[in-house]
């Protein structure tokens, strides 16, 4: 009896998410950006380095 409520519980919760992922349904709101270039040689400006000035290896003891 149990077994067969877990059953049948599963399959609503896969049915479920399953409706949700094809609709395209979320909890929160993601922001669409449109015409976002191939590389980064489309848009030049986009790539920055944070470890410009800082540098992780020191060298040595």
């Amino acid at each position: 009896m149990i077994r067969s409520f877990y059953l049948i519980y599963g399959l609503a919760i896969l049915a479920i998410v399953g409706l949700a992922e094809y609709r395209g349904w979320s909890l929160n709101r993601v922001d669409q950006v449109l015409n976002v270039p191939k590389s980064v040689r489309d848009n030049p400006g986009s790539y920055r380095s944070v470890y410009g000035v800082y540098h992780h290896y020191t060298g040595g003891k």
